[in-house]
C-alpha cells in the first residue's frame, strides 16, 4: 500500500518522522509532502508557522502540490493534518482511481469547502473545539455525507504535533490507531 502523508504548516518534524517511522514498523512505507519543498524549519510558535505558510505556500498553493502528488505518485491512501487535512479534503471530490481512502485530522480549512462530494472514504477527526467555527455543527453536517466517517475527540487543534500548543501524547496514540485501523480497513 502506497501511503502519503500531508503535513500542517510546521511542515517537516519530528512528528512526520515518527510517523513514517511507526508505519515502517508495521511494513507500511509512506511519503511525506509538506508546504515547504522538503526544508525543515524551526518555528517558535503556531503564529510563526502560519505566517510562514501563508507567505510561502498557502492554502489553494497547497491543494495543488498535494493534487498534483496524488496524480503522479497515485497513492491508495492520504493522512493530512490541519492544513494538509483541508487539501486532501478538497482531492477527495476528485477523481483519482488510485485512493482507497483517507484520514483528516483537524481540518480547519474544511469549513470553507462543505461543498466537496468525497468520492472514496474519509475519516475526519476533530478536536474537541476549534476557535473559527463550531465543531459539533460542522461535524453533524458532515456526518450526513455519503462515503464520510467523523469523530470528535477529546483533544486540542494539532494533538498528533510535538510542535503544536495543543500536542497531547495521548492524542497521538489515538491518532496512530485510528489511521492503522482505517489502513487495515482499506486494505
Amino acid at each position: 500500500m502506497k501511503i502519503v502523508i500531508v503535513t500542517d504548516i510546521f511542515g517537516l518534524c519530528k512528528s512526520t518522522d515518527n510517523l513514517k517511522k511507526n508505519l515502517a514498523s508495521h511494513r507500511i512505507e509512506s511519503m511525506v509532502v509538506d508546504p515547504y519543498q522538503g526544508v525543515r524549519n524551526n518555528f517558535l510558535n503556531e503564529r510563526q508557522a502560519y505566517s510562514a505558510f501563508i507567505n510561502q505556500c498557502g492554502h489553494d498553493e497547497y491543494y495543488s502540490l498535494v493534487a498534483e502528488i496524488v496524480s503522479v505518485e497515485t497513492p491508495d491512501f492520504l493522512i493530512g493534518f490541519s492544513a494538509g487535512a483541508s487539501a486532501i479534503w478538497r482531492v477527495s471530490g476528485l477523481d483519482n482511481s488510485t485512493l482507497k481512502g483517507m484520514v483528516c485530522f483537524y481540518p480547519t480549512q474544511i469549513r470553507h469547502h462543505l461543498n466537496v462530494t468525497p468520492k472514496i472514504p474519509v475519516k475526519i477527526v476533530f478536536p474537541s473545539e476549534e476557535e473559527t467555527f463550531d465543531v459539533h455543527s460542522i461535524n453533524q453536517q458532515l456526518s450526513t455525507y455519503r462515503n464520510v466517517a467523523t469523530e470528535i475527540t477529546q483533544f486540542r487543534h494539532g494533538f498528533m504535533n510535538t510542535r503544536s500548543a495543543g500536542y497531547a501524547l495521548s492524542g497521538e496514540n489515538h491518532g496512530t490507531n485510528i489511521i492503522l485501523e482505517c489502513l487495515k480497513l482499506n486494505g
